[in-house]
């Protein structure tokens, strides 16, 4: 799996440019490629839990017609069709009073592409270790998704998770699956941010990469299908803060990687991941 490399924090955050200006670096960092055991989480699918372990396994059954829109990315019927769907199911998983969908990735492998973008507009599978949001950027996202006249303040009285829903489209997985890395108070001794910026130093953004760590757990589904969903925690303003947040993942670092024992010529693996601002009501 690739991490980023052995990072000083005193050298600044890693920083990632986007159409760089000329005379301006694309990146400040490398990344480092580890052997990584990752173990099947089929045996004990059931007994992940999102606030323990930052994911978790869920059965979620769509209709294969859905499917066929999602492959073809189908802009109107992902947003007007399967959005929905996926608020109900986290509003389901979560109890939460109010999902905020945001925007969602769909990724085809192909590998005669590029790793970054294929004509489909579809995403190839992130690869490197990383989480989708820091705090800070993850707040960067609360702030841009609620109304103009919405206090940011007042919504974080009550607790706001940004989670992930990941599905993929071809069934079953053996082709580049997904890796989760199990939430531990340790998790975030090996988090770096990531400022995303473009030209030369406008802010776009901050996301996590992490360090390799020997005492990472990493978890996959073999053979996972289409109406098997994994749930991945980006951001939790509960996570690990006193009281009833004590022992609260904050986030799940996640990539996906190229199993040993994938089939030659088996079906390249395609997903679609929907992300969400999960807000519920402050207690009265």
């Amino acid at each position: 799996m690739r991490f980023l490399e052995p990072w000083d924090a005193s050298k600044g955050n890693p920083y990632i440019r986007v159409q760089p200006a000329e005379g301006f670096d694309r990146m400040n960092f490398t990344w480092k490629d580890h052997h990584v055991p990752i173990t099947n989480a089929r045996p004990t699918k059931s007994t992940f839990a999102l606030d323990k372990h930052g994911f978790t396994y869920a059965d979620d059954t769509i209709s294969p017609s859905l499917i066929t829109a999602l492959r073809s990315n189908e802009a109107d019927t992902v947003k007007a069709t399967y959005y929905p769907h996926v608020e109900d199911f986290v509003r389901g998983l979560t109890g939460a009073s109010r999902i905020i969908i945001f925007d969602h990735t769909l990724r085809k492998r192909r590998a005669s592409l590029s790793k970054t973008s294929n004509e489909d507009g579809a995403e190839q599978p992130a690869t490197m270790v990383h989480c989708d949001q820091s705090p800070k950027g993850a707040l960067r996202r609360l702030r841009q998704n609620i109304a103009p006249d919405e206090d940011v303040e007042q919504i974080l009285k009550g607790r706001v998770q940004m989670i992930n829903v990941w599905r993929p489209l071809t069934e079953p997985v053996r082709d580049w699956p997904l890796a989760t890395m199990q939430w531990t108070r340790e998790s975030k001794e090996s988090m770096f941010p990531c400022d995303l910026v473009r030209g030369e130093w406008e802010e776009r953004g901050q996301t996590a990469t992490f360090v390799h760590g020997e005492d990472q757990k990493w978890w996959y589904l073999d053979g996972q299908g289409c109406g098997e969903v994994t749930v991945i925690k980006i951001w939790d303003s509960l996570g690990e803060g006193e009281g009833e947040g004590e022992g609260v993942s904050q986030f799940c670092a996640h990539a996906a990687f190229q199993h040993p024992n994938a089939p030659e010529g088996g079906v390249p693996r395609e997903s679609i991941e929907v992300r969400c601002l999960v807000i519920h009501e402050p207690d009265a």
